[in-house]
Formats: structure tokens, sequence, C-alpha cells
């Protein structure tokens, strides 16, 4: 290892200018240690970028020890930085000197660790590098960052080094284990860290969760978590299930504080009670996440009634039917982000490993962006009934089957829908197992009274809503069809 400083580095105009030399480097994962090879991440970057902030919340989601760099700068260093003049490589070399020895020490003790370091020049960072340690490089122009330094009036480091740090950045090379995250895209600090722990392949700490309600949803989606590494300890009211305790209370007293509850209850009734006999039971600090399809009307009150005891709220949509122990769950989530990143974990363990999750927006949005993802399925549903029913009505079609297995490949309409249909017509030619009507289980309904209140029409959602209340009235070939896709997908009797 040399002290020397490298000859390469960002031009005296392209400094001042506050852009990165190589800004292909944003879209770049150039680190060859994954998952438990990671042993110490440093968040690297000029001042304002955001490397505490950053670095906290990794440190804090995946329970790994934190160190601030700045915290080992000597007073001289300090008081030089705050006066306006830039530190020379003499004044950081015993400061990064104790930079290593913390990183030993950490690895030598087994642990674990995250810290937040400029480390601007290769020679810095070669300083600080040892097996197992990989650096994210939180990278942006000074038109993003200039304003989150400014935002920081009482920190030692003054916004006019910021052209200083620009000309000593050298961004990492292709033969150096980093991540480069690129502030310039807007992400949030939540959002930065899942990417990291998704890049490094960082598994997240297990997490203890009570799930309430153990039917075909809740069931599979324990199932996933445990799989996963979670400890989940399951309630339901049915004494027949595979609960792990026999009451709410006993529930509660189980879970380690801060307590995280899951529901998966019918909408109505069966939520509401639960929402009120937790908002006794639980305290602050507690989150519950209600993962059924309740109306997202109800969301703020049951979100009000747990806040009276400081309990957290969120709701998902949850979509992916009795397949998702398999295939994942696709996750749309209401609520703020702190509670979000209090689930993370959950949310990653449950949902595909190629996305499938969205923060949807504040309370409510979650169950709002399920509703309508519901009210689009009956619609897509009816259509295909409708086809399939004109298919068999006509007789210049000598095998409507054959025609619908056709449509898997190649088509427009290929889905997992027809994918379902098709299964059940190999199954069943002539769907006679199936009744001919289709339960309204209330999401394309809200979803309808939604648009009413704001003008948008729904004549699509509005007529496969329709074709099902009056199926529960007559005969109806096509419902035959909705009636087994419902089936394929959700296990739906009715």
């Amino acid at each position: 290892m040399t002290d020397q400083e490298p000859t390469t580095g960002p031009t005296r105009n392209e400094a001042e200018a506050g852009r990165r030399p190589n800004p292909a480097a944003s879209d770049k994962t150039n680190s060859s240690i994954r998952g438990h090879q990671v042993r110490l991440v440093i968040f690297m970057g000029v001042a304002g970028s955001g490397k505490t902030t950053t670095g906290k919340l990794m440190a804090g989601r995946l329970g790994w020890d934190f160190a601030e760099a700045d915290d080992f700068h000597p007073a001289a260093n300090r008081d030089k930085m705050a006066s306006g003049t830039a530190l020379t490589d003499q004044d950081r070399w015993p400061w990064l000197d104790q930079l290593r020895n913390w990183i030993k020490q950490e690895l030598a003790a087994g642990r674990r660790g995250v810290m937040a370091c400029s480390a601007l020049k290769r020679t810095y960072r070669d300083r600080l590098r040892l097996p197992g340690v990989v650096f994210v490089h939180l990278t942006g122009s000074s038109q993003t960052i200039q304003p989150r330094l400014a935002e920081r009036p009482d920190h030692f480091m003054p916004a006019k080094l910021m052209t200083s740090q620009y000309a000593d950045l050298e961004d990492p090379s292709p033969n150096e284990d980093h991540l480069t995250v690129d502030l310039d895209l807007g992400s949030t600090a939540e959002q930065r860290v899942s990417q990291v722990i998704a890049a490094l392949g960082l598994p997240g700490e297990p997490i203890t969760v009570g799930m309430v309600g153990l039917g075909r949803m809740g069931a599979n989606m324990a199932a996933r978590l445990s799989a996963d590494g979670h400890n989940v300890i399951g309630f339901d009211t049915n004494p027949a299930s595979a609960r792990q305790v026999d009451s709410l209370e006993e529930l509660v007293a189980a879970l380690p504080a801060p307590r995280l509850i899951w529901l998966m209850l019918p909408a109505g009734d069966a939520t509401d009670q639960a929402i009120n006999q937790l908002s006794r039971l639980l305290q602050a600090g507690d989150l519950v996440i209600d993962g059924g399809n309740s109306p997202y009307r109800a969301d703020a009150g049951h979100a009000g009634a747990l806040a009276l005891s400081g309990v957290r709220f969120i709701d998902v949509g949850v979509s992916g039917g009795i397949a998702g122990r398999q295939n994942g769950y696709a996750l749309m989530v209401g609520g703020d982000s702190a509670s979000l990143e209090q689930a993370r974990p959950l949310f990653d363990a449950l949902k595909p490993a190629g996305g499938g999750f969205v923060h949807a927006g504040p309370v409510g949005a979650g169950h709002y962006a399920k509703m309508i993802h519901n009210g689009i399925e009956y619609g897509m549903m009816q259509a295909l009934g409708e086809g399939y029913d004109l298919l068999h009505a006509t007789g210049l079609i000598e095998d409507p089957d054959a025609v619908v297995r056709s449509w898997q490949q190649g088509t427009v309409i290929r889905s997992w829908l027809l994918d379902l249909l098709v299964e059940a017509v190999n199954a069943d030619p002539d769907l006679t197992s199936y009744p001919s009507w289709a339960g309204d289980s209330g999401e394309a309904r809200w979803m309808v009274e939604s648009a009413l209140d704001l003008g948008v029409p729904l004549p699509v959602t509005a007529a496969s809503l329709y074709a099902r209340q009056v199926s529960q009235r007559s005969d109806n070939p096509a419902l035959r069809v909705v009636a087994a896709l419902r089936a394929g997908f959700g296990g739906h009797t009715a």
C-alpha cells in the first residue's frame, strides 16, 4: 500500500461544474463480493451526499454497527474545515489510520458495520480497504447536492468547500469493489438503502411477526415468510387452523416489542373488530399492517383508532392468489415511509424477485390501488368469459377450446388469466363443475362508487360488476368462466 497520490482525477472544469467525469458510472455495480462476504459497507461521496443519513438507516435496518468518520477527526481538522480551509493529505492520514483501526476491530470481532466517510481519493480508499469491505459511492451533480449542504448550517463543512470536494473526488475504478448510486435520480434515503441491500444480496435481519388470519392467503403468506427465515406466530379464530396461539391477547404477549402484526382477514366486521381489540392491547411504537381487501375509506378510521395508543398503521393491497406462496405477491403499500421501512424485510420476502412492490402513497393508497387492480381484473375476466361463450354459441368454430389454447402463444391477450382458463377447460371441457354465477367481493363496487364521486367514467368495470349481479339471478355461461378463473387464482368457491 502506498501513500502516493494518484495522478488521475476530474479536471478543474469538471470539478467546478460539479459534474462526474464518467456519468455512466451511475449505472454500474462493480462489486465482486456479495451477501455473506460483505462485512462492512462504506458510504462515500462529497459532503452533503447523504452518507450519514443513508448509512444510519442501513445499519439500523440490518442491526449492524455504525461509525461516522467525521467523529474521528481531531479538533484541529474540524476547526480547519470550519474556517473554510480544505484539509491536506497530511491532515488526513492519521484520521484514515484511526478509521482503519475501527474497521479492523469490527472485522476481528466478527461484527458487521456501516461507515459514512468521504473517501474521495483512491489512496484514501486503499487505506481503508480490507477483505469484506465494499464502498457505496453516493454521486450527484452540484445542482443536486449543493442545496442539501446548505440545509446544514451548523455542520463544520461549509458549502464554499464544495468546489474543492469535487476537485479531490476520484470516482471508484472498475477494479474496486463498489456500487454507485446516482442521487440525481431523486431517490429517497430509504430507497437507496433498499437498492444497496438488494444489489449486494444482503439478507435482512429476521423479523418476528404475528399473522392474524390463516386462510388461503394468510397461511400461504406465513409459509413464504417462514421460508425466508422470519419467525411467524399465527392466530386464527378457527381452532382447526395451524395457529400457534389461541387469542389475540396471547399473540401480543408472544411478540417482542416493537410488535408487528399483519392482518389477513375478510373486509368489514372481522377486520374492524381485530383493529379495535389491538388498539387496546398494543403499545406505542407497534405496527399493524392490514393486508386484506378492506375498503380504502376504512383505513383512515383504522389508523386513527390505533394512533390513540401510539400504534402505527399501514395498508397493503396484496395480489397473487394461492400461487403467491411460490411465485411471490404483488404488494401495494399505503402509509408513512418510517413504518414501511420497519416492515421492509417482510415485503422483500413476500414480493417476487423481479419487483412487484410499490409505495403507493399515504394511508389508504395501498387499498385504493388494489381496488382499482381488482376492478380491472373484473373486466378482464368478464371479457374472457363473454368471448368463450360466443365461441361456443356460433356453429362456425369447430373446437372452441383449441382456439383458446392457441391464444396462449403470440397473442396480445396472453396472460395468467388466460392460462388459468386453459387449465380449467382442459380439466373440465364444458366447465360444468363450475356455477354459472360469480360472487361480488366488493372491490369493483367501491371502484365504481369512487369513480362516480370523481366524475371518471368506468363503463367496462361497471358492466362487469352488473354482470355478476345479474348472474346471481339467472343462468349465464360466461360466468362459468369467471367462476373457474376465480377458483383458479384465489380458490374461491362462490
